[in-house]
């Protein structure tokens, strides 16, 4: 046993991951079935889907288990999503399962029969095991606290993420009707990072209601690890032949990713930590922070000209927001992983190899960039630039500034550009973009709240350049210099860009700014948590190899330990105040979204009539309920269901249309039709909308003078109660009534 455990280092990654899945059945959650089938998944499609992950010119430790597990998804995703929006069959379980195990078969055939090489070695099963074991603790941890307040809360947006997730999953389809602008496509939303989830939740046997927060855990999960994968093979590449990288390494990484998944702001440092230890010892009491205060900090209630938003992963997770820019995270991070394997993968001397390795990486980085196009658009903006400059950055210090080199760089910009363009045509021949346009910022962040939010990221960023570029740093790769400078700068940059530049959109002119800094800065901060990690990784280095410089440089480490810790509080403080104790297992609902409404006074017959609607074999269920207003319990019983409504959310539908009058024209239809007592006008409004159901709950008699009478004339009540002296019901449509 003892040279077992010497040959095979996984061997206490199998007891992590077994006591994981022991405390899972001890929480006695009804999704714990569901959550082990979900933890499955996630390593089946890492282990299987590794051999697409190009490791050539850079080695991911943990066996790259995360990254493999995002291009793993990814493929699988769109492989399955392109073939269902030809029409060739539907996006359900049996298209996303073949194209699995086929995707499965070809990366063995690859691996075995093409390449040669074994499977998978001791080594790698060893570094997949340890990586899947740390994701294992993280998404159990998330588990348990997301179930002390699991439920999908209208007051955010995740009422609308929710709401598109039922319905993909509920319509079968890669290009899904609208559910809040019914008989429409769903063509002016970037949905495809819903879609994604939908192909987790199928490959795993289960459903919206459970994936919604198991998918926030492996968000979580996800981000440290991928961080930590990233940091670690960047730093090891950078570093060369330093006999002191391995552990290192191994630092950095883990100061990376903490950063990256569970830190907070500098907001929450001085206002959260600092200011509060600042007023105990002074005595004048205690000072509170509101967990969201860091986001919403550039505001023109406290006297700035517009209003900004600064987010960031740690609070997306407590939140609940699987929101298009969150989920898209987990796989911007691979391309990360793609593009710097590719520029370093220049030191194989065999021409035809390299050529080989280039097309596979170009054709990988094109099919990221295309997906991003119909998930987050901002980011297909941020990586297509990242890409340019890291590819510019590295083949401009290998090749010099020769004529040549500028070649292959607009070469290399050409394919990309041209496959992003070709691979996502489904989605974008079926899409209309929201934006109208760029603007010049006439507006711009008081200077002192730029310095609180960034000072110290960008400060990270400065170190790291210096200490990378300074005579005493000998030994370092050239080649992986320049590109980690690249990424850097396009850091930076992403906290610059919104005080110039913006996009414009339906948001006047106090919010003009305020989609544009929100995406941009929220990959800003991913990207400076990887320079934090790698800067970290380089002192500890110079500790280790430096006696000289210990002094000066233990105490810059010191500082950098002390800003990720303090950091990291953040998600402890937050996930307090939004889920509660979570030492009071007492108080905890358990994982699903939609369980504790069941006998809710007013939720509670919404739960028991979407109960009817999803006993309805029908793909497309068009219902009529209350127009909902923004941030507002309205529209939920298309939410719980997957159903479709005439109009939802008015202002989100009005922000995706980029035009007010069709949103305002239905919202005007659905009050009549409740309000009018208008018979044939109501005839005539369910033919026009195809509407099956009828439905009048609370949120209705609440905002209409609801004339139900009517209603009884074209059909059958399903359900019904009464609630404040007002009957409620869910009534079937017969066409023969009509």
């Amino acid at each position: 046993m003892d040279r077992f455990r010497k040959r095979f280092s996984g061997f206490s990654s199998i007891w992590i991951i077994l006591a994981v899945i022991i405390l899972l059945l001890m929480t006695g959650d009804k999704g714990t079935t569901a959550a082990l089938c979900w933890l499955a998944v996630v390593f089946a499609i890492s282990f299987f889907m590794r051999p697409y992950v190009p490791q050539k010119g850079i080695r991911y430790p943990h066996g790259a288990f995360a990254i493999s597990y995002g291009l793993g998804l990814f493929l699988c995703f769109y492989t399955s999503w392109t073939i269902s929006s030809f029409g060739i069959c539907d996006y359900s379980d049996p298209v996303i399962h073949v194209c699995f195990v086929i995707l499965a078969v070809t990366a063995y055939v690859i691996r075995r029969y093409i390449l040669k090489e074994a499977y998978i070695s001791r080594g790698e099963l060893s570094g997949m095991l340890n990586g899947f074991a740390v994701f294992a603790v993280i998404f159990l941890a998330f588990f348990w606290m997301i179930g002390f307040n699991p439920l999908v809360d209208p007051g955010t947006e995740n009422f609308m993420d929710f709401g598109f997730l039922q319905t993909i999953y509920r319509q079968k389809s890669a290009l899904p009707y609208d559910p809040w602008f019914s008989g429409t496509r769903l063509d002016h939303y970037y949905y495809l990072g819903q879609a994604m989830v939908i192909c987790m939740c199928r490959l795993a046997h289960t459903t919206p209601e459970y994936g919604y927060n198991m998918m926030l855990a492996t968000f979580s999960g996800m981000v440290f690890s991928m961080v930590y994968e990233l940091c670690g093979g960047i730093f090891c590449a950078l570093a060369g032949d330093d006999p002191n990288k391995k552990p290192a390494s191994l630092f950095g990484s883990i100061m990376g990713g903490t950063v990256a998944a569970f830190g907070g702001n500098p907001h929450w440092l001085i206002f959260g930590v600092l200011k509060p230890a600042f007023y105990a010892l002074t005595g004048r009491g205690k000072v509170g922070y509101w967990f969201p205060d860091g986001t919403v900090y550039i505001k023109t209630d406290h006297g700035d000209p517009d209003n900004g938003k600064s987010e960031f992963p740690a609070y997306s997770t407590i939140l609940g927001d699987l929101h298009a820019h969150v989920i898209d995270v987990i796989f911007v991070l691979p391309l990360l992983a793609v593009l710097f394997s590719l520029v370093m993968s220049y030191r194989d001397e065999d021409e035809k190899k390299n050529r080989k390795y280039l097309i596979y990486s170009l054709v990988l980085i094109s099919a990221l960039l295309g997906y991003y196009k119909g998930a987050n658009y901002w980011d297909f903006a941020i990586y297509y630039v990242i890409t340019g400059a890291v590819i510019a950055f590295s083949d401009i210090k290998r090749g010099s500034m020769k004529l040549r080199t500028f070649a292959g760089i607009g070469t290399k910009a050409v394919i990309v550009t041209a496959l992003s363009y070709v691979l996502i045509l489904p989605f974008t021949i079926n899409f209309a973009k929201m934006e109208s346009g760029i603007g010049i910022c006439d507006t711009h962040t008081p200077l002192i709240k730029l310095v609180v939010l960034w000072a110290i990221p960008v400060l990270f960023a400065c170190l790291l350049v210096y200490f990378m570029y300074r005579r005493t740093c000998t030994g370092l790769d050239k080649t992986c210099r320049a590109s980690v400078l690249a990424m850097t700068l396009c850091a930076i940059g992403l906290v610059i860009s919104p005080e110039v530049i913006y996009i414009k959109d339906i948001y006047g002119e106090e919010s003009a700014r305020f989609n544009t800094m929100f995406k941009l800065t929220y990959q800003a901060v991913v990207l400076f948590a990887i320079v934090f990690g790698i800067l970290s990784a380089l002192i500890l280095c110079r500790v280790l190899s430096e006696k000289s410089g210990r002094i000066k440089y233990g105490t810059v480490l010191a500082c950098l330990t002390a800003y990720a810790v303090l950091s990291a509080a953040y998600t402890g403080h937050a996930a307090k105040q939004w889920f509660g104790d979570p030492f009071e297992p007492a108080s905890r609902w358990g994982i699903s979204t939609l369980d504790g409404l069941q006998y809710d006074n007013v939720y509670g017959f919404e739960m028991e009539a979407a109960g009817v609607l999803m006993e309805d074999d029908a793909r497309v269920v068009n219902i009529v309920e209350a127009a909902g207003n923004v941030y507002a319990h309205e529209s939920a019983l298309s939410v719980y269901s997957g159903a479709c409504t005439p109009l939802g959310w008015y202002v989100h539908e009005w922000m995706w249309h980029n035009d007010p009058e069709p949103v305002r024209a239905r919202a005007e239809q659905v009050a009549y039709f409740y309000s009018g007592n208008d018979e044939n006008y109501c005839r005539d409004f369910i033919k026009a909308y195809d509407i099956d159901y009828i439905f009048v709950g609370p949120a209705e008699v609440c905002k209409y003078p609801v004339y139900s009478d009517v209603f009884k004339k074209f059909g059958r009540i399903c359900v019904s109660t009464v609630w404040q002296d007002r009957e409620l019901f869910l009534l079937k449509v017969d066409r023969s009534l009509l």
